[in-house]
């Protein structure tokens, strides 16, 4: 009696139909891996270069004398703090106590809204700053993001003068 004779044999079709099934699904999902590990690192490089890009013009901003000339924290439109390319005090000050949290609740949005910002800043100087003859507690004007998670973190230096010595201007941007 021969066996290969009559029907063919449905066990193997059916293994076949399963194979081609679970071959599909499988390429499926190193297809759409593919793809997301091509996209993801692109997204975060994108976040990067915009706070780059706002952190360069946040700090020329910082560096210009202002709006107006001769600002206060009532009467300011754009932050400024210098004067003929130094470090103004009184503008160095008025900043401080306009971002100060602790001396003005509402401050640091109100900086933040007038630097035209969503992201969180810290500002100091390689030297220490100096607001009535005494050195700031905080060692910097925004919010100080040691001690706090932080995404994206971006440092820009800028040069500038400050009491007559050479300084760097380090501002801090986040999420």
């Amino acid at each position: 009696m021969n066996l290969y004779q009559g029907t063919p044999n449905k066990r193997a079709q059916a293994w076949g139909f399963d194979l081609m099934i679970a071959s599909t699904i499988f390429i499926s999902g190193i297809l759409l891996f593919y793809v997301y590990s091509i996209n993801y690192p692109r997204e975060s490089y994108e976040k990067l270069d915009k706070l780059f890009i706002e952190g360069d013009f946040i700090s020329e901003v910082l560096l210009g004398e202002g709006l107006p000339v001769n600002w206060d924290q009532n009467s300011v439109s754009r932050i400024g703090i210098t004067t003929d390319k130094k470090i103004n005090e009184t503008k160095l000050e008025s900043f401080y106590l306009l971002a100060n949290n602790q001396t003005n609740p509402l401050g640091y949005k109100k900086s933040k809204s007038l630097l035209n910002t969503n992201y969180n800043f810290f500002m100091n100087f390689s030297e220490p700053i100096i607001i009535e003859e005494v050195a700031i507690p905080e060692g910097g004007i925004g919010q100080n993001f040691q001690g706090y998670p932080v995404t994206n973190l971006v440092k820009i230096t800028r040069v500038t003068i400050y009491q007559n010595k050479l300084v760097s201007l380090n501002l801090y941007l986040w999420e």
